[in-house]
């Protein structure tokens, strides 16, 4: 059982998350994070959203826009513990639901190729990969995906 809530960037339970988050990336890319690092600043982000399991805070995901019609899905996370239950699949059609209620007709989206559970999962609910969008144009470490909502 989860359950999901939406908020901003600014929730301590989503900055918890978001920390959690930094620590796995920093240890799968470690340098490399300087140059991804600065992309993924979401303090700032006004659709956040947190899944809780077992009433507690396990795993988070926002968007902010990114075109006139389209949102960048970004923060998307599940802690290790409760991977394999779904909850990504939850937090991704939570956050598109979100995106189409105010009006967006896509959502992009850009993770790194030592992610190949997250590149599973974008491709199970329908995103097609594109080519690298600004800033990761030219980064071998980047894969970008867009999905119509």
């Amino acid at each position: 059982m989860h359950t999901l809530k939406r908020c901003t960037g600014a929730d301590a339970d989503f900055r918890a998350m978001v920390a959690s988050l930094d620590e796995e990336l920093n240890s799968r890319y470690g340098a490399q994070m300087e140059f991804f690092g600065p992309h993924n600043h979401s303090a700032d982000v006004q659709q956040a959203l947190v899944i809780y399991a077992d009433g507690l805070p396990v795993g988070c995901g926002c968007f902010k826009p990114f075109s006139a019609d389209s949102v960048e899905m970004k923060r998307i996370f599940v802690l290790s513990a409760y991977r394999g239950r779904r909850l990504a699949c939850a937090l991704m059609a939570e956050l598109e639901a979100w995106a189409r209620e105010i009006g967006y007709a896509f959502a992009v989206l850009e993770t790194g190729i030592l992610q190949p559970d997250a590149i599973r999962l974008y491709e199970a609910a329908g995103y097609d990969r594109i080519p690298n969008y600004p800033p990761y144009e030219g980064v071998k470490e980047s894969v970008c995906f867009r999905k119509k909502l």
